[in-house]
């Protein structure tokens, strides 16, 4: 007769369990196989997590979904000559990578970097599909919103004479800032003067993007700052 008990990490990770131990119990998981200098078995994530190997197993599969983990090349001899499938973490190449490839390959004058870098996040902008169509009632929800699912953090909001500023204090591109902070400017302007071209008509103006540099060297935090279009 099989034992039908589900185990206590298991039930929490299931429907109507808590969605929140189950993530931090996994965001664990994936945690163990990143700090792993081979590839894992369910097993040993289960002894060294101290979960069931169930639980270990149904993390892992979910992980391997998401595409944060892959299967590993090789596997280990489990019980009664089940081979136990192996993870290891799976290589990712997010925006700041491909943006640091081009920092470091644009050449040129300042100048023309930031001024390519502007084309590049205009055109990262179209192929993310950013500069879809949106519901956003003004300039500043707009750009806060495209902003919060690139990863920046905003500090703060002002508006005056119509112009709009919007301070942003973290940024996913940070470390590329800090030995090219023009082209981290450039791409930060491209990507939210192209969304804001795009939401025209939404927003009943056109408005014109400029990003203003910080003043410490190197640094990602800056104003964004959108003034109403000549035309408007």
């Amino acid at each position: 007769m099989h034992d039908t008990t589900v185990p206590d990490g298991l039930a929490a990770a299931m429907p109507g369990g808590s969605d929140r131990a189950a993530g931090r119990q996994r965001s664990r998981v994936l945690e163990l196989v990143r700090a792993a200098t081979e590839p894992v078995d369910a097993r040993q994530v289960a002894d060294a997590l101290d979960i069931h190997v169930t639980t270990a197993r149904f993390h892992l599969g979910t992980l391997e979904a998401q595409g944060a983990i892959r299967r590993g090349a090789g596997t280990r001899a489990g019980g009664a000559g089940r081979p136990r499938s192996t993870y290891e973490l799976a290589p990712r190449l997010d925006y700041a990578d491909i943006v640091a490839l081009f920092a470091a390959h644009l050449g040129g004058t300042v100048e023309e970097r930031e001024a390519r870098a502007v084309r590049i996040g205009a055109d990262l902008a179209r192929r993310t599909r950013l500069t879809r169509a949106r519901t956003a009632a003004t300039a500043t929800d707009l750009v806060l919103r495209a902003l919060d699912e690139l990863g920046f953090q905003t500090r703060s909001t002002v508006a005056a004479f119509g112009a709009i500023t919007i301070g942003i204090c973290t940024c996913p591109l940070v470390e590329i800032a800090v030995d090219a902070p023009e082209v981290v400017r450039g791409i930060q302007q491209g990507l939210i003067q192209e969304i804001i071209d795009s939401n025209r008509e939404v927003l009943g103006r056109g408005y014109r993007v400029q990003v203003r540099p910080d003043a410490q060297a190197g640094s990602c935090a800056v104003s964004l700052l959108l003034e109403a279009g000549p035309d408007c």
